[in-house]
């Protein structure tokens, strides 16, 4: 760090520090899991701005960095093994829509593996209002709701959240142009520029990240990279618009009956990509399928659904069993249809148990793309389907690089076309005066924070979480980490979401000060050593 905290013997000679030592337990060492700082540079030293701000009130704070995508994923989703995690949730359109970033990462409902709720947190008034807004259909009564649901989880604090990155990619224009590039939160990885990115040399517009596809499995993926890859291979009926509004994508209409009835109209004529036709009960199957195995990311999504029914050749009733707001952005726009002449018996075909452990690395899909080849974590060739409603420019090739500032290089080197891997913020400045490359600014409806895992002996305690948000330096890690390329919020439902974003809530700063008195208030101690104890 550049600017040096207070340091800990001087806080522990202030007014607001001293504390009779009355033997409560120990505080246990934190357990901050994060990410390697070969490839993660900027979250890695995120985290260690937060432990060093954490430490000024007296806890031990360890650093985990493992591996990611593997196995940092499954001690975060998985196992939630870790006190704390640096939790970075990347932007897309469909979470716009407010339950994302509130309901379905906080009910305690969603604490299982694999689900969102990863730091296993319950607090009865945040459950409350989670599920009172799903009902809300009208946006202004709704609004009024996720306005409290916001102040509720700002009172718990099951995360502090550090900052809304400001992410910087860009193309080289000698090679490849975006007509009519759309402003999505999830910039150039929207579905609505791949689509539109166009070779200037006739080969497939090459791309630049730094993780490879984990998985083919609808019902497995975890990561927004796989959602993001797998929705250029298999169709949604609904596909979210840059605006986070539901454009039309495999139905070609849908009409809301009442508040538990959907109708969907299909599009007549589409294939998969071995050329068998999509059907209503390709559809049916599908919803039914994702349903009946409890797929991890879609269950919350589809608890609500009672029933799919086919009416005609082309349309299908969707029943829930009671109101559901979200239906039509998280469901619809979310669920892919799979080929039921495929998956109908791929338990049967390979013997396995059941169909997330299924790798499907030779995919068949409805949609835009299909796989030509894949290396295992060095190139992934999608090709152009030039059947397909929404004809694509160009083929996409995607080249695994071992780091962000690898990536950046190729990029300047004219290796690769285009870097879907956001810029190291401090050399944004350098790239920006390349003349054949063209950045992009995207302020992404993500976030970072640090996420508290409230299930274990650290942070179960509500004060001790509350008091640790005013020991974060949020504006040295914005400066001197992120580049300033970052906004700060109170929420998780970040500023650029200006709708449903609650700017009524206070903005934590960094103050030790503030932080330590709020701990003694609560009846918390520090020994001799410094070393901070629970309230006895």
């Amino acid at each position: 760090m550049k600017k040096q905290l207070l340091p800990l013997a001087a806080l522990l000679l202030s007014s607001t520090s001293l504390s009779a030592f009355a033997g409560g337990e120990k505080v246990p060492e934190v357990n901050f899991l994060t990410w390697p700082a070969a490839k993660y540079q900027h979250y890695y030293e995120t985290s260690n701005y937060v432990a060093e701000g954490w430490r000024e009130l007296g806890l031990t704070v360890n650093l985990n960095p493992q591996p990611f995508p593997n196995p940092m994923l499954g001690k975060w989703f998985s196992e939630h093994d870790f006190d704390a995690v640096l939790s970075v949730l990347s932007g897309a359109p469909y979470r716009m829509e407010p339950d994302f970033f509130t309901n379905a990462q906080f009910n305690s409902a969603n604490s299982a593996p694999g689900d969102w709720n990863v730091g296993e947190f319950s607090d009865p008034e945040v459950d409350r209002l989670g599920l009172k807004q799903l009902g809300i259909y009208d946006p202004e009564e709704r609004r009024e709701v996720v306005y409290e649901l916001q102040a509720a989880l700002h009172r718990a604090k099951p995360e502090v959240v550090v900052a809304a990155v400001i992410s910087t990619t860009g193309i080289n224009t000698e090679n490849v142009e975006i007509p009519g590039f759309e402003a999505a939160p999830d910039g150039l990885r929207s579905i609505w520029n791949l689509t539109k990115m166009t070779s200037k040399t006739g080969e497939a517009v090459k791309m630049g990240q730094t993780i490879d596809q984990a998985s083919f499995n609808p019902l497995a993926v975890n990561t927004a990279e796989d959602f993001i890859n797998l929705s250029l291979i298999y169709d949604r009926l609904i596909e979210l618009g840059s605006d986070g509004k539901p454009r039309t994508r495999l139905a070609e209409s849908f009409n809301v009956i009442d508040d538990t009835t959907i109708d969907v109209k299909l599009r007549d004529g589409h294939t998969f990509s071995d050329g068998k036709p999509v059907t209503a009960n390709d559809v049916k199957f599908s919803f039914d399928y994702y349903k009946k195995w409890e797929a991890a990311y879609y269950k919350k999504y589809l608890e609500r659904l009672e029933s799919v029914t086919i009416l005609d050749d082309g349309t299908l009733r969707f029943k829930l069993s009671e109101a559901y707001a979200p239906f039509i952005l998280h469901t619809l726009g979310q669920v892919f249809v799979l080929p039921e002449h495929v998956w109908g018996s791929v338990i049967e075909d390979t013997g396995i148990s059941k169909p997330q452990e299924y790798r499907n690395t030779d995919p068949v899909g409805s949609g835009p793309y299909s796989v030509k080849y894949w290396k295992e974590g060095q190139e992934l060739y999608l090709a152009k389907r030039d059947d397909h409603f929404m004809k694509p420019a160009s083929d996409l090739l995607y080249v695994v690089f071992g780091s962000a500032e690898v990536v950046g290089a190729a990029l300047k080197k004219g290796e690769i076309d285009i870097s879907l891997q956001p810029l190291v913020p401090t050399v944004v400045e350098e790239f920006a005066a390349e003349p054949n490359i063209k950045l992009f600014r995207t302020n992404s409806n993500g976030y970072v924070s640090a996420r508290y895992n409230v299930s274990g002996p650290v942070f179960s305690n509500e004060k001790l979480r509350q008091a640790a948000a005013w020991a974060v330096p949020y504006d040295q890690i914005i400066e001197e980490v992120l580049g300033g390329d970052a906004t700060r919020s109170a929420s998780s439902i970040v500023p650029v979401n200006g709708y449903w974003h609650n700017a009524t809530l206070e903005l934590p700063q960094y103050d030790i000060e503030k932080a330590r008195k709020m701990l003694a208030d609560a009846g918390f101690t520090w020994d001799a050593d410094g070393a901070l104890h629970f309230p006895e």
